[in-house]
């Protein structure tokens, strides 16, 4: 691997008098979601990412730089099977994320939003298992913050002071049993706090932690989701910023003066920050910032899947588990008149949850036809349908309302009723138990005509109750109304379990039998 280098030339600076020069390293991911083994066991096949692969790539770095800093920016532990059979079935035993975070010997890490998908208990004993800080200064227990706010990692008498930020749209996100009593601040509000006690106790460079995107989804408005510019503008004092929360990758940026950088989610780039200071009258002053990302599909180091075995040789016979039998395929089509049956599986759970609602909300997501030897079901089959933790809310919208939803989702289409280029299907909602039809040859916003909701006629100025995940919500909240929510108490992919065993074994030959969505 070719060795990053960086720019100033420390023996001229040596000539001209300056005592001391060094360079500090920051080496980051973002968005692991737990992804801590080159195999997917879900799908059940090896993969050319995972943290087998960056640990290979750490220890390279490590060897080739001084003064490394290892930090993560949140969305660590939730969001693969083993996250999941750990939360659910081993949470008394180590946690495979955190022994492996301990074990490569992390810095700092920072809270994200999926990190309270199994509530603020589970995350807390998360937290205490680590041998490293956790940080968020906007996300807050009464008046202080849950964890840490900040902490300063010292290397080469450099004190280098790090703050943490969570989107607060994680309030919109997760239900209020996964966060309660916890106070999600605006980030710019914990930035300016954190920023300010970093300077006080002397830090020689400031670096944010960010568990947002750049902007501009709702970074100046509820729910302040993808605010990292808003941040940078209206805070000052920061010299670099790492991000994350999107699933992109941006190697090197310069905004208002601030070196940012994002990793690829999964383990599968190490964002790499490098910092030149020389040492003038007693202080430490930059020279240089540079950043870059350093893709990890090399070789990989064998002795991570060893040390988590304690739980992968369980977790096989967990997704094996047959909870089912299906006739057709289950699939998803990027079809908004048709999206497959799939779709009709999930409607189908939404209403396992809430079975009174006057309509359902689903999306379009990314997902495999599931079709095998045998067609049986198994528990592995819902992993692959629905991939993150999210639950579901049922709230009001008013019909003028629930129109706009789905002229929204329509927009996306074009007039061949095709997805338009580079739109992702998971922004597109799509209703069940409403009776409507949809012409893409009409212009934008004049696409949807709604007939019927729950076997009523449609009124633009009636109430009707809605289900959808909270993730969706989090996007469209403006449409619904804020009273009379109500939230699953379990996570979708946990319903959708529990509603296909209970189908699956129910003495009724009337509801069991074969699936056939």
């Amino acid at each position: 691997m070719k060795k990053i280098v960086g720019v100033v030339m420390f023996g001229l600076l040596s000539l001209l008098g300056f005592t001391k020069t060094t360079t500090i390293t920051i080496i980051a991911t973002t968005d692991t979601h737990g992804h801590i083994t080159s195999y997917d066991y879900v799908k059940e096949k090896n993969v050319e990412f995972g943290l087998p692969y960056a640990a290979y790539l750490l220890k390279t770095l490590r060897k080739e730089h001084r003064n490394v800093i290892l930090v993560d920016c949140g969305d660590t532990i939730s969001g693969t099977a083993i996250t999941y059979y750990h939360a659910y079935y081993k949470k008394d035993e180590e946690n495979p994320v955190i022994k492996l975070m301990n074990q490569l010997h992390y810095d700092v890490a920072v809270l994200g939003n999926h990190d309270f998908d199994f509530g603020v208990d589970y995350l807390v004993n998360c937290i205490n298992m680590s041998h490293f800080p956790w940080l968020s200064a906007n996300v807050l227990k009464g008046k202080e913050p849950l964890t840490y706010g900040y902490k300063i990692v010292e290397k080469d008498g450099v004190k280098v002071g790090f703050f943490g930020l969570t989107t607060p749209a994680t309030y919109y996100f997760e239900p209020p049993g996964n966060i309660s009593g916890l106070v999600f601040e605006k980030m710019v509000q914990g930035a300016k706090k954190a920023v300010y006690a970093l300077k006080e106790q002397g830090a020689d460079v400031v670096v944010a932690l960010v568990h947002s995107g750049k902007g501009e989804m709702y970074a100046g408005e509820e729910p302040f989701e993808n605010a990292l510019y808003y941040v940078l503008e209206h805070v000052s004092g920061i010299d670099v910023a790492i991000y994350g929360h999107t699933h992109k990758e941006n190697p090197v940026e310069m905004y208002n003066n601030v070196l940012i950088c994002q990793p690829k989610n999964y383990y599968q780039s190490l964002g790499v920050v490098m910092i030149d200071l020389q040492k003038r009258d007693g202080k430490w002053e930059i020279l240089n910032r540079v950043s870059t990302v350093v893709h990890t599909n090399g070789k990989k180091d064998k002795n991570i899947d060893r040390a988590i075995k304690y739980i992968t040789s369980d977790l096989s016979d967990f997704l094996d588990e047959k909870i089912g039998k299906y006739k057709n395929s289950i699939e998803f089509k990027e079809d908004y008149n048709n999206p497959g049956s799939g779709f009709d599986l999930l409607y189908s759970v939404e209403k396992y949850a809430f079975n009174n609602a006057d309509c359902y909300f689903l999306t379009l997501p990314y997902s495999e036809v599931i079709k095998e030897k045998g067609d049986v079901l198994r528990v592995r089959h819902v992993f692959k349908l629905l991939p993150y933790d999210n639950y579901l809310v049922k709230c009001r919208i008013k019909g003028e309302n629930l129109l706009k939803i789905l002229e929204n989702g329509a927009d996306l289409f074009d007039n061949s009723g095709r997805l338009k280029e580079g739109v992702k299907p998971f922004y597109c909602d799509i209703a069940r138990n409403v009776d409507y039809n949809v012409d893409f040859s009409k212009p934008e916003g004049k696409r949807v005509n709604i007939l019927k909701v729950n076997g009523k006629a449609f009124k633009k100025d009636a109430y009707y109750t809605a289900v959808l995940t909270t993730y969706r919500y989090a996007e469209n909240h403006t449409f619904f109304e804020k009273s009379g929510k109500m939230y699953s108490q379990d996570s979708f992919r946990t319903l959708a379990l529990n509603y296909l065993k209970e189908k699956y074994s129910s003495k009724d030959k009337k509801k069991r039998g074969l699936f056939n969505w």
